[in-house]
């Protein structure tokens, strides 16, 4: 296997809202038959988000995460933290992937 290069890590700008676009009319979390505006939809689905955010992460990943909706980019959490740009990633793609298979049962 070839040695990683610096740049296989580069970050990949993500809208913030990237983290509640898991949701969908087919999600569990939509009500079929029930009559509800599409901004209810999301307020509700970002309630549970935030909730699960809050009490299904780890304490790293809640740290990582936190920091990445508040604008933070990977190397700037990576300082802040005192630890490598790649390991960041790693706990917010393993967040990302929790809450996915959370908020889609």
């Amino acid at each position: 296997m070839p040695p990683k290069k610096e740049s296989d890590f580069a970050e990949v700008l993500v809208d913030k809202l990237f983290l509640e676009s898991f949701a969908n009319e087919q999600s569990a979390y939509y009500a079929t038959g029930t009559p509800t505006s599409p901004g209810a939809a999301l307020d509700k689905f970002r309630s549970r988000l935030r909730w699960h955010i809050g009490h299904s992460l780890s304490p790293r990943q809640k740290q990582v995460i936190g920091y990445y909706l508040k604008g933070k980019k990977e190397r700037q959490i990576a300082q802040i933290l005192g630890v490598a740009q790649q390991v960041v990633n790693i706990y917010k793609q393993r967040a990302i992937k929790k809450l996915q298979k959370i908020m889609a049962s």
